[in-house]
Formats: structure tokens, sequence, C-alpha cells
């Protein structure tokens, strides 16, 4: 019941933000070009209360999800006055500008939002590109791939650490990959399919590969039994009750097998190698190794360089983004992909869970996704309604009323059979979730 309450919470506090922030842009470059706002309202439905100042009311209406603006003769169906406040009475370049000025809200919000998270700091395990282990019968297995191989790319994008690595293998379930990879010094190719799978965050592509940690200690807990066994920052673990470990993978078997049993280590420290015992304690999830942490690094910049990342950093998932939805305009992919509503509120509230970080980076996702999203040249979205001023543009005269008309009605009943497919698929995958949960 708790989750589901901060499932709420996170569905209202990330999209209803977004989207009101997207009405926001719209809003403002329409004020700013002196045409008439009617109605600017933060959510939708009943009005419950608001002011009037000049020709705008603005309100706060019941469903607290975002927003919207109501401009006069902002639609061909509205008997115009020929006013020049009118939207439409407005020249072409004026109201591209209103109509971009939402995705482009969106597109400052999740650059601003990554920078944010950049200059705050943020502190994470120190994960190579470099393959800890591969499941036998896994596509990396099928594909040749060995542990210590080192990825250099895929699909010819730059793989900097295993973030990347993952994150280009989930958005290629049932594709194939080029993989490119240092062995013994030698780059090698090889070609990998990752298999599709149904997660909590909706399909992921697999390919059974595990990361690679070694055994360096990155920091000790004072007090803890690691402090007290004598282990400092810097040194290596090199053997657990007499068995050789290169990496903590092999220490994670050995001390879950161990089951909060006192452990023998031998330690490298420098030049020098010496044997002490990790003293026995009630096994702790948040606290595998007893009191030591392997490396991390923090991720820390001042103003400009944390812009320049955020803007690579949503580039790149930009990329991923027009990827998705390339496989689904080529039948590669499927509308599963697509999260709905359920799935969104069920997110949002995992990352309000986590704490207000996690919860930032997903709103800077999705705001980058919902900004390039209304710019698609579907009819009823903005990007829909920039075609159409591109289109008479071009041709240099106003398209007929009735041509529009019809322009809008194919758009809504693309998207109204689109949302009934997520939806549809939305309920189905959550159903089976909550079955496996």
């Amino acid at each position: 019941m708790q989750n589901i309450a901060t499932n709420l919470l996170g569905f209202v506090l990330v999209l209803g933000f977004l989207i009101f922030a997207h009405e926001s842009g719209h809003f403002f470059v329409a004020k700013l070009f002196r045409v008439r706002v009617l109605v600017f309202s933060f959510g939708f439905g009943k009005r419950l209360f608001g002011f009037q100042r000049g020709a705008t009311d603005y309100r706060v209406s019941l469903i607290p999800l975002g927003g919207y603006v109501r401009m006069a003769g902002d639609t061909p169906e509205e008997n115009q006055t020929g006013s020049p406040d009118e939207f439409l009475s407005r020249p072409k370049w004026q109201r591209f500008l209103i109509l971009v000025a939402g995705p482009f809200m969106n597109v400052i919000i999740a650059i601003a939002f990554l920078a944010l998270i950049s200059m705050v700091g943020t502190e994470s395990f120190i994960a190579r590109p470099i393959i800890g282990g591969v499941t036998a019968g896994k596509p990396a297995a099928r594909a040749g791939l060995l542990p210590g191989d080192r990825i250099v790319a895929m699909n010819g994008e730059k793989i900097e650490d295993f973030d990347d690595m993952r994150l280009a293998i989930s958005m290629h379930g049932g594709s194939p990959l080029r993989v490119d990879y240092v062995r013994n010094g030698q780059t090698r190719t090889t070609t990998m399919t990752p298999q599709k799978e149904d997660s909590e965050f909706g399909p992921v592509g697999r390919a059974g590969i595990l990361p690679y940690f070694d055994t360096t200690i990155g920091r000790v807990k004072p007090g803890s039994p690691a402090a007290v066994a004598g282990i400092r920052t810097g040194d290596r673990i090199v053997a657990i009750n007499g068995k050789p470990v290169s990496q903590l993978a092999e220490l994670d078997a050995i001390l879950e097998a161990a089951k909060g049993a006192a452990a023998g280590l031998d330690v490298a420290r420098g030049n020098t190698r010496f044997h002490t015992t990790l003293a026995a304690a009630k096994p702790d999830p948040t606290d595998p190794y007893r009191g030591f942490i392997p490396p991390t690094e923090i991720h820390k910049l001042s103003f400009f360089p944390a812009i320049q990342d955020s803007v690579a950093q949503n580039f790149k998932m930009l990329r991923y983004t027009f990827i998705t939805l390339g496989r689904l305009f080529r039948a590669e992919g499927s509308v599963k992909e697509l999260s709905g509503p359920i799935s969104i509120a069920r997110i949002s509230g995992e990352m309000v869970r986590r704490g207000w970080i996690n919860t930032i980076a997903l709103m800077a996702m999705i705001s980058m996704q919902l900004g390039i999203m209304n710019l698609l040249p579907i009819p009823v979205l903005d990007g829909g309604h920039i075609m159409i001023l591109l289109i008479e543009g071009v041709a240099r005269r106003d398209l007929s009323l009735r041509v529009k008309e019809r322009i809008q009605q194919a758009g809504f009943a693309v998207l109204a059979a689109l949302m009934l497919v997520v939806l549809y698929n939305d309920v189905i995958t959550n159903v089976l979730l909550m079955r496996k949960g």
C-alpha cells in the first residue's frame, strides 16, 4: 500500500512537472509575441481556484498531471475574429516558435537536471568495460567473448565504462551488435545478439556478461571487521581461505558460502604480503565485505564542464531513443518497449524511494524523450502542427480547413490506437510483475 502511494506521488511529481514545464514554454513565448492566452492551467479537469489577470485565467485544476495552455484562435475549428492577438493571426515564424517552445523547454530541463547532478556530485564504483564473467549458453558466450576481454566499441560507438556496455546491450534486445574488443593486446571483432527479456523497467537486452571489479580496497569503515583485521585503503586481497581470487565475483562466492563465518585473507600491500583473519559477522546485504568498500570515483564538475557533460549524456540517450524508434518503424521492435502510465508510475515511485538524485535523473531522461517525441511529425502533437506550418510555408498558401481537420482526425486516430495498445501491454506487464512479486 505504501508503494502505491509513493508510485502515485512519483507519477504526479515526475510527469506532472514535466508536462506543466512543457506547457509553460508555449505560454511564455505566446505572451512574448502578444498572443491572447485565455487559460493557463496547472492540472486538468474542473477548475478548483485561480485568478484572472488581463485576458488570462490562471487556474489550478482537479487532476494534477501537468497542465495546458489555451490561446485565442489556436485551432482552425474555432470561430475566429481575425484579431491580431489570435494565434492563427500571427506570422508563421511566430507560431513556429510558440510550438517549438514546449519541446525546447523539455530539452533545457533535461540538460539542466543532469548538469545539476554533476555539480552536486555522485559517487559510484569504478566499473571498467572489462568482462568479469560470461554465463554459459548466453549471447556473450555464443559470440566467443571471455572473461578479461576489454570492450572498446559496440556498433561503432565507443565504450567508456561498464554502464555504457550495459546500456548498449539493454537497448538492442533481439538485434545484432557488432562488438570490438581487446584480448591479449589484440583488437578483435564479433557479433552478438542480446536476448530480449522482460524486466521491471520493460523489455531489455541481456547478454550474460558480469562486470569486472578487482579486489583492491577502496576504503575501510572504522571499527568494522575489515578495520580490525588491519586492512587499509589500497590493499589488494589475493586469496581467501587459501583460494586465490582476482576479482570481487570470486570473493563474493566464497564469502556467501561462508555464511558469516570467519575467513582467512591473504593481502598484498605494495611489495609485501601478509595473512589476516576477517572476523565472523552476520551476513548483511548492505555490507557484504564486512567493512571494506571497492574503489569508487566522485563525479563532480563545475558549471560549464557540467553543462558540456550533460549535453553529451543527453545526446547519447537521444541516439538510443532514435534507435528504439527506428526498430519500431522497421518492425524489428515491439510497442512493449514503450512505457505506459502504470509503468511510468511504478518506475517513478521506485526512484522517489531511492532518493532525489535518482528522481532528478529519471525526470531528465523522460523530459528529453517527451520533448523529442512531441517534435515527431504526428498530427495532434506539436510536431504535427509544425509539419503543417512547414508545408504551408513551402506551398506559400494555407491548407484548407477541411484538409487540416482530416489530418488532425487521422493523427488522433493513430495516437489513440497506439495509446490503447501501450496501455494494454502496460496492464499485462504489471500484472505479471505483481504475480512474480
